[in-house]
């Protein structure tokens, strides 16, 4: 006689067991007439005493558990509780092969034919069959399986799998864990929470993300968009001895620009990555000054890989162009005006290391490029030169002051025009002579040059 009370009350414990399990029919639905109970159970093997080694060529890994099998089990009431002829089981798992699953099988009938066998010395009537085979599948069937708990990978894809088993494993155990937010200070499950990238484990929940992060970049501070956890290490470029290195770290941003999409809004991911690079050029550009130049086409920030080249190309509108002159690009045998002009307390840093092989030296050509550094101290030297032969005692050179330009007077008074910018001054003292009368630096009693006006004059040394 079928005992239907028994097998109903041993799938109510199943079910408040293993809330997961499905039945066909309900258990409620169950009566002397039902014939068979179909089932299905999805469920993770976990390991016991020690954790399963998944081995690949020289690569290893340690799992915890088996995810993602599926137990499909049909139950013939009349054979009920004897496992060798009332339980017909059908094991799908993405990671155990069909002979494994037929070896294990073996092993189960080994476990209950006899505990279920009403004829047997070993039948044990109160036996919740149903909960044991569950539980053995769920806790013993790894040990059953892989006795010596490792598994030895032929190739890279079967290795792949448990790797992935292995991310699957982390994901779940961060989802179910409690972090806490530095933003709003509260506790939330892995899954409500988004790991930074500074590779320090530190975590924002996810609506702090959003909102604090927005706001900075709204606001457009862009340095402060960053781990908040993390220590503030200010980029001190007075310190790099390569150029290279020093724009590769100041146009790397702390949270890459990748991090934000799917998180922000679009325009905020666009504008955070406009704004990080114009800053960061702004301040490049402070230090160095040829290192880079806004496009006159779509003013975007164009950064030279090499100081000494100046040849500019835009990444946004693909524009070439001079660095110098900003105009397109006229190859390089057609030359035109230099923006070159360093400070003299730079020039002179130069000079005292340019035979040196320092780290001052290395740190003024990142700023600056050698062939910059070069031109213009050679011409600061040679203009030097010319300072010291213009002040020589019996000199009869002298500067404009206005360009520059170095003059020699080979006939007339001491009041110059320069004839290159027009400029009057004095070829004594070589100031500007502003005033509408020109002369009246010779005159003034008060003028160093006063009554000097034909001084020096050729053919009037009598």
């Amino acid at each position: 006689m079928i005992d239907v009370t028994k097998i109903k009350e041993d799938l109510q414990i199943l079910e408040s067991m293993f809330p997961e399990v499905q039945i066909f029919p309900a258990v409620e639905l169950i009566t002397e007439r039902t014939r068979s109970i179909r089932g299905r159970l999805h469920f993770d093997m976990f390991t016991s005493s020690e954790d399963l080694a998944v081995y690949f060529n020289e690569e290893s890994i340690m799992l915890t558990k088996l995810p993602g099998n599926t137990l499909r089990f049909n139950i013939d009431i009349i054979e009920y509780p004897s496992f060798k002829n009332c339980m017909e089981l059908k094991l799908q798992s993405n990671y155990l092969p069909q002979d494994k699953i037929n070896l294990y099988f073996r092993t189960l009938h080994k476990e209950f034919d006899d505990m279920t066998d009403v004829l047997s010395e070993k039948y044990e009537p109160d036996t919740p069959l149903m909960m044991l085979l569950f539980n053995h599948l769920m806790y013993d069937s790894i040990d059953m399986i892989f006795p010596n708990h490792k598994i030895i990978c032929t190739s890279d894809t079967d290795f792949l799998l448990y790797t992935g088993i292995l991310h699957e494993i982390k994901q779940d155990t961060y989802n179910k864990s409690n972090y806490d937010c530095c933003i709003c200070i509260e506790t939330k499950k892995g899954k409500d929470m988004t790991e930074l990238p500074c590779g320090k484990d530190h975590r924002l929940c996810s609506s702090c993300i959003v909102s604090y992060y927005s706001k900075l970049i709204k606001d457009g501070h862009i340095t402060s968009v960053r781990c908040p956890e993390c220590e503030y290490r200010e980029l001190y470029l007075n310190d790099y001895t390569d150029y290279k290195t020093m724009v590769k770290d100041i146009f790397t941003p702390a949270i890459p620009f990748q991090f934000f999409r799917g998180i922000l809004p679009d325009d905020l991911c666009e504008r955070y990555e406009n704004l990080f690079h114009s800053q960061s050029a702004v301040k490049l550009s402070k230090h160095s000054p040829y290192s880079c130049v806004t496009c006159r086409k779509c003013d975007t920030w164009c950064v030279k890989v090499d100081l000494d080249e100046p040849m500019m190309r835009c990444h946004k509108c693909e524009s070439t162009f001079c660095f110098d002159c900003l105009h397109s690009w006229h190859g390089y045998n057609n030359k035109c005006g230099s923006k070159a002009t360093l400070p003299s307390d730079v020039l002179e840093d130069y000079i005292d290391v340019r035979d040196t092989d320092s780290d001052r030296k290395k740190k003024l050509i990142s700023a600056y490029g050698l062939k910059i550094l070069e031109k213009e101290t050679s011409n600061y030297l040679a203009e030097k030169m010319l300072d010291i032969a213009i002040s020589a005692e019996g000199s009869d050179l002298q500067r404009c002051p206005k360009c520059r330009v170095v003059v020699q007077r080979s006939e007339g008074c001491n009041r110059m025009r320069c004839g290159i910018c027009s400029t009057v001054f004095c070829y004594l003292c070589g100031n500007s002579l502003f005033s509408d009368d020109s002369y009246e630096h010779f005159k003034e009693k008060y003028s160093p040059c006063y009554g000097r006006l034909f001084e020096g004059m050729p053919g009037t040394e009598d």
